[in-house]
């Protein structure tokens, strides 16, 4: 999926999609090892004199950056169709008629479709995966093979960047992502990163929960699933599917995310909480019954954002962790799946002293403080008392063993408070 949602493709096949994203791919890896090829040849050749002064000039000026950009433009678009094949996939799964439509389909048959569509998803990134890793060791061989450009990236390394490096970095990332037990929505490393990866039995789960992160995330956190707030919230859990959502392009650094008053921050949650809304009704729409969305640090201001605007957001619970703030001033003024929201279905809470949370005569960074008695959300029990420790406390909401078992209450809805 690139930056940007892909658009359906109506009557389109999701496996033929997949099919031609792979061909994408193959064709992009053979058009950059003929480049780098004929980069070394051109290098190596013993022409001299003007002309060939002229030529290689042009080489590496024009033609051997066209072809570059040429190798993008077809791994972007395997990217947006391997993205519309998803779309195809959760749109014909979301015209399956529920159990409660009176179609006379078992909620168990129901169960089988949902898995079995859910399985050709997950399979269909493994497969990209995959496929991106063969080509990637075909391209270290290539760099490898040519004579004089192998000899000097064995040894002495004498370009301006390292190409070998960067496909090992990429090779042992993405060997990080392969393996039969990853489960991705959609998986998109090109464009914006985002990445949706499902814990627990999304098709036969009883609660579904979306984890929005906050600054700093990218899609190499996903090299560390255990480590992921969504892994860690399901585990031990078999009636829950957590799902860690990376939908947005959040800042790469705080000092990035408070620049000029925090307007890349807000406006990065503006186009985040659209494509929250879309994807969480596209859950609903497949079946989900009980979903509950928990934003962390900005992810927290994005989500309240998308409950907060057009629709609203079509979960059943929402959970604000370490918020910078809320686009409004007060829960009944947040749109969710049962209608405005209130104490009983919009839940904070504040791990000691948060400094990115901690607001002043009801504001806090980015709007309004949602721990603030007038803001009408519900204040979760965490672990860290009155205080903690305000350099770790922003971080520690995942790993506070207390904190965790208040967010899976709510999830479950026996929420502690």
């Amino acid at each position: 999926m690139s930056s940007s949602a892909p658009q359906q493709v109506l009557g389109a096949d999701p496996d033929e999609l997949e099919q031609f994203s792979v061909h994408l791919l193959a064709v992009a890896g053979r058009l950059d090892r003929a480049s780098r090829l004929l980069t070394g040849q051109v290098r190596e050749t013993g022409w001299t004199g003007p002309a060939a002064v002229s030529f290689s000039s042009e080489w590496r000026q024009l033609h051997e950056p066209s072809l570059r950009q040429v190798g993008a433009t077809l791994r972007s678009g395997a990217t947006q169709i391997r993205g519309q094949a998803q779309q195809q996939r959760l749109a014909s799964s979301s015209e399956l008629p529920s159990p409660a439509s009176g179609s006379g389909i078992s909620r168990t048959a129901s169960q089988a479709v949902a898995q079995g569509v859910l399985q050709q998803t997950y399979q269909a990134h493994r497969q990209a995966i995959a496929t991106e890793l063969q080509l990637l060791r075909a391209q270290r061989s290539d760099w490898l093979s040519m004579s004089v450009v192998g000899g000097l990236l064995s040894g002495i390394r004498f370009l301006p960047f390292d190409p070998l490096q960067e496909i090992d970095q990429r090779v042992g990332w993405l060997e990080s992502l392969a393996g039969e037990q990853r489960q991705f929505l959609f998986y998109d490393t090109t464009g914006g990163g985002h990445v949706a990866e499902v814990f627990g039995q999304l098709h036969q789960a009883q609660h579904v929960t979306v984890v929005v992160p906050g600054v700093s995330t990218d899609p190499n956190d996903f090299a560390h699933p255990r480590n992921l707030p969504a892994a860690r919230l399901q585990r031990g859990h078999s009636d829950t599917a957590a799902i860690q959502w990376l939908g947005y392009n959040p800042p790469n650094n705080l000092l990035q995310a408070g620049f000029n008053g925090g307007v890349f921050s807000q406006s990065s949650a503006l186009a985040g909480a659209v494509s929250l809304q879309s994807f969480v009704a596209s859950l609903r729409r497949s079946g989900a019954q009980d979903i509950t969305v928990i934003g962390h640090s900005l992810g927290a201001y994005l989500a309240s954002v998308a409950a907060g605007i057009g629709a609203g957001l079509d979960a059943d619970r929402l959970v604000l962790l370490g918020s910078p703030g809320s686009l409004r001033s007060n829960v009944s003024q947040l749109h969710l799946h049962g209608g405005a929201g209130s104490g009983s279905t919009v839940f904070s809470m504040e791990e000691g002293i948060d400094p990115i949370a901690t607001g002043v005569l009801g504001h806090s960074m980015l709007g309004w403080d949602v721990a603030d008695p007038n803001f009408g959300a519900t204040n979760l029990v965490d672990g860290e008392g009155v205080f903690g420790n305000p350099l770790r406390n922003h971080g520690s909401y995942f790993r506070d063993p207390i904190a965790l078992q208040s967010l899976q209450g709510v999830i479950s809805g026996t929420a502690l408070r």
